[in-house]
């Protein structure tokens, strides 16, 4: 290790040590009680002895409802608060509710009993943990054998939470700095905090849950302009309530012409066609490049440059297909870019926002002769790496280390160097043919998919995109699982909803995005075995390095052994090794070098000899962190 850099790292190994006492092992298990309400946990996660209410009479069937609820209304809890498991039964006899809570790996954490007289009876059981990740709380009926049923696109049978980690004797400290150097960014808007869809602040708790800090804003003419009469006044415009507080960052995008202003055939064709007006569209996104600068000035003074994104999916096949000519593509970017940058100096245009990373590809080099590569300031794509993503197929099995690296070579050849790529919406949904029923998703379905939505941004990130965004917020009744969190209220709230519950994928994602938010991307491990990866960055202080680490196969059962270079030859020590769900152990090394075991799930080890690690590191092509 460096002798310079040894101090700040052992002192947070000499930190977390404490830490590490008081969370014991995350596969410990408790076991059930006898008796009336009391509890069995694992180390690092504490509930107390159950109360409940005097049963009431009533001449209904058995039936079970509970849930878990604290200091937020996703459901993802801060570490150490405390919280509580929340019953309400019906019985026709006195019966017991038996409880237990479980990791994402299936092991018991807690458990327990809870008698029940006979009537309506509700029961409370107070907790808090210590131990990050994804649980489930499951229970049922001893007697009446019931428990609680199918609740939006949830199966029957428990309720989930989270507990979020707590990096603060882990990970340096750094100062709040640009919004724009932030990695992650989410779509979609979920209305918790007024429980009314869509009134009040849809955009938080859940940006800040997830660690994200880019979303979206559309300002299209179709959103402002939907008919020749309205007319957009970028002095009057009112920002979304979810912004105004200034900290989120935000894409404006300008895709979807109304049909009054476009050459569509008739008002309700479907697809993109080209403005009737070039010059009317290009006044058109100077009024919005004067609305960001006056955005910027009073909401988000912390973001420096304005981003606009001008298509949205513009390949054949999606509903925004472009239905114009290559050079009216172009002419349509060349209006925004001149509109834009006639009233806004920060202004970066963005696009084409194809549907996957190799079709972004082909986009820049089929149009860079047409002249597209000088209307744009950056590159926005969706990372997709497949048609629609389902979970049948992971990003490693076609190959997106590959796209990627093919893309950011178009980058290099067509746009000046530095410029950065935007993400602005990649996810994962469930198998194709799959749906919202009692008995599925299954445990195993929701652990995939964590699995490939982390290993799919991970990638992305550490093949040079400077920006991803997650989608999508909750699940909704089209495009079955793309949620990070089950949809409570599916069948009243498809979109937006104000009840929603975190699932596996969520938990995973809060843990990358504290860990590799603010980094700079060093590159992908170039000497790892067929079916591992391994990709670092590099934490703001510009000491401290993670790097996350994972194997694969096409049975989704990888397992691999893998020696991490983590400081210099001839050297010993320890470092820290942070699982998935955000706990983090001490780990020792020999001769610099690491032995960490592998599986699907990605890990993360944090490292102190940036130097040590760089040699063994491919960095992506024309990769450059600006602003």
């Amino acid at each position: 290790m460096n002798a310079t850099l040894a101090p700040r790292i052992w002192t947070r190994v000499l930190e977390l040590a404490g830490v590490l006492m008081a969370l014991g092992a995350c596969g410990s298990s408790g076991s059930d009680t006898s008796g009336a309400a009391g509890a069995v946990t694992a180390a690092g996660f504490s509930c107390g002895a159950g109360s409940s209410t005097a049963g009431v009479a009533s001449g209904t069937p058995p039936s079970l409802d509970f849930d878990v609820l604290g200091d937020d209304k996703t459901r993802m809890l801060q570490s150490g608060t405390p919280f509580h498991l929340s019953f309400s039964v019906q019985t026709n006899s006195p019966d017991k509710v038996k409880w237990q809570i479980l990791s994402y790996t299936g092991a018991t954490v807690s458990s327990g009993s809870i008698n029940v007289d006979a009537g309506a009876t509700t029961a409370t059981v107070a907790c808090s943990s210590k131990m990050s990740g994804y649980f489930s709380l499951t229970a049922q009926l001893q007697a009446a054998g019931v428990s609680t049923p199918e609740r939006g696109s949830r199966p029957a049978g428990f309720a989930s939470f989270g507990v979020l980690p707590d990096f603060s004797q882990v990970l340096p400290a750094f100062p709040a700095g640009l919004l724009d150097s932030h990695r992650f960014g989410l779509q979609g808007t979920n209305y918790v905090q007024s429980g009314v869809c869509c009134t009040g602040n849809g955009l938080q708790p859940i940006n800040q849950d997830l660690g994200s800090r880019w979303v979206l804003d559309s300002l299209s003419m179709a959103t402002t302009e939907p008919n020749p009469t309205s007319v957009f006044d970028p002095t009057t415009w009112s920002l979304y309530e979810g912004l105004q507080q200034g900290s989120l960052a935000r894409v404006v995008t300008l895709d979807g012409i109304p049909a009054w202003a476009s050459t569509a055939p008739t008002p309700p064709a479907v697809g993109s066609y080209p403005p009737a007006s070039y010059p009317q569209y290009q006044a058109y996104t100077a009024l919005v490049g004067e609305n960001s600068v006056l955005v910027q000035a009073q909401y988000i003074p912390r973001q420096q440059k304005n981003y606009y994104q001008v298509t949205w999916e513009p390949d054949p096949g999606p509903s925004t297909q472009w239905l114009g000519s290559d050079s009216q593509f172009v002419e349509l970017y060349q209006a925004a870019w001149n509109g834009l940058h006639s009233t806004d100096p920060a202004a970066v245009v963005m696009g084409p926002a194809s549907s996957q990373v190799s079709i972004c590809s082909n986009w820049l080099n089929r149009l860079a002769p047409e002249g597209l590569s000088q209307y744009l300031d950056a590159v926005a794509c969706h990372g997709y790496y497949a048609s629609g993503n389902a979970l049948d197929t992971a990003p490693e099995d076609v190959d997106l280390p590959g796209q990627m690296q093919s893309l950011r070579h178009t980058m290099t050849q067509l746009l000046p160097s530095g410029e950065k790529l935007f993400m602005t919406e990649a996810g994962v949904k469930y198998p194709v043919g799959a749906a919202y029923t009692a008995t599925y998703p299954t445990a195993q379905a929701l652990r995939q998919h964590a699995e490939v939505e982390l290993r799919t941004h991970l990638i992305l990130l550490g093949e040079g995109t400077d920006v991803s965004f997650l989608f999508y917020s909750a699940d909704y009744a089209t495009d079955v699982g793309y949620g990070l969190y089950f949809n409570l209220a599916l069948q009243t709230a498809p979109y937006g909803s104000p009840d929603i519950s975190p699932k596996p994928a969520a938990m995973a994602v809060a843990t990358m995005t504290r860990l590799l938010d603010t980094s700079t991307t060093l590159g992908a491990l170039t000497q790892t075995p067929i079916g591992t990866y391994g990709y670092a960055f590099e934490l703001a202080d510009q000491v401290h390095t993670v790097t996350a680490l994972w194997t694969h196969n096409a049975a989704f059962s990888a397992s691999a052994t893998y020696q991490l270079q983590v400081d210099s030859p001839g050297t010993s020590g320890s470092v820290v090794v942070i699982d998935a769900m955000g706990n983090a152990s001490t780990a020792s090394y020999l001769n610099g070098a690491l032995t960490v075991n592998l599986t699907e799930m990605p890990i993360y080890v944090l490292s102190a000899n940036v130097a040590a690690l760089t040699p063994l590191l491919r960095t992506p092509e024309g990769y450059a962190r600006t602003g």
